[in-house]
């Protein structure tokens, strides 16, 4: 099954959300992946798929409470879906 892969940049508004120090603090930046949907499967767009469940893994990793939605997502993080993706280690 094919795997999208995104790239994730906290917002300042998160970072004041998980970080009491903010000048020792920097915003974190994510690579993740999920599978897209495949023959047969009732898929929702998968932007927002990766947003809800973005949110869902950043409540639970960070211990904050918010909304598991895209409109929520979009306050605090930055979502850039890429264009490719290449294993070096598969690459010689």
């Amino acid at each position: 099954m094919e795997k999208g892969y995104y790239f994730i940049t906290w917002k300042p508004a998160f970072l004041s959300l998980v970080k009491s120090d903010q000048e020792e603090a920097a915003c974190e930046k994510l690579i993740v992946s999920i599978s897209q949907g495949g023959f047969g499967q009732d898929v929702v767009d998968e932007v927002v798929q990766v947003k809800q469940r973005f949110m869902d893994f950043a409540c639970q990793e960070y211990g904050v409470e918010l909304p598991r939605t895209a409109d929520c997502f979009d306050e605090y993080f930055e979502l850039v879906e890429a264009d490719y993706f290449v294993d070096l280690d598969e690459y010689s």
